[in-house]
């Protein structure tokens, strides 16, 4: 299949690029700002308003739910501006022709593509995450929290499957990012470590030792809390 994809015939496939791109960018920016009233704007109520102590792991997803709420909504933003330049650049500056639109986007944008998906998705999951979280405590916990969260997690679980299965379908002859969801973060990391067709730039490098240094204080400070609690 590989070799009758390597026969085909050169074309221009950049308005069809700016196309994908382009659907990826409305739903990104659509969820980025659902994000907000979700998770940004109102706190957790109590699972036990009477005062009694929450289970250790209510604590935990409580004390995380702004962090995830941020990451998501940041995530949103950073789809956006992905797909926003890759079309600018498409516009601007006409690709050379290709055997098909994924050869294109593999060839010439495969950071943009890989990362405008991976993190549309990631967002696209936390909302969903977030949805189930918020459901439970709004409730108060219990069985019937329990019932409501569970459908919203089913539901972050079958969106997952789909897309499993078109990161799997890939380019249709053969190429693809892997088997899963994970094969596409996995390759969008390691495009943004190894700055393949670039080295890292000066923001860039701040963006990332600055999210390090952020992802490590989250961790630490939840870690401190609840040794607190427990002590």
């Amino acid at each position: 299949m590989a070799s009758a994809a390597a026969s085909l015939p050169l074309q221009q496939y950049a308005p069809q690029a700016a196309s994908l791109f382009n659907n990826m960018k409305t739903p990104a920016s659509i969820i980025a700002g659902a994000m907000i009233p979700l998770g940004l704007m109102s706190p957790l109520p109590m699972v036990n308003p009477d005062g009694k102590p929450e289970h250790r792991l209510e604590t935990l997803v409580r004390r995380s739910n702004l962090a995830v709420a941020v990451a998501a909504l940041l995530s949103g933003f950073i789809s956006v501006v992905f797909a926003t330049v890759a079309v600018n650049q498409l516009t601007e500056n006409v690709p050379k022709p290709a055997e098909s639109v994924w050869h294109l986007l593999q060839r010439d944008y495969d950071l943009s593509w890989s990362g405008t998906n991976a993190h549309f998705l990631y967002g696209m999951f936390s909302y969903a995450y977030l949805i189930a979280v918020r459901s439970y405590f709004n409730i108060g916990g219990g069985l019937l929290g329990c019932g409501v969260a569970g459908v919203a997690m089913s539901a972050l679980f079958y969106m997952i499957g789909i897309v499993n299965r078109g990161v799997a379908a890939g380019s249709g002859d053969g190429q693809n990012y892997g088997t899963s969801v994970v094969s596409l973060f996995t390759h969008y990391f390691g495009l943004v470590v190894t700055r393949k067709g670039g080295r890292f730039r000066a923001m860039e490098m701040g963006a990332v030792t600055l999210f390090l240094g952020s992802l490590i204080a989250v961790v630490c400070a939840l870690i401190q809390k609840d040794n607190a609690k427990l002590e």
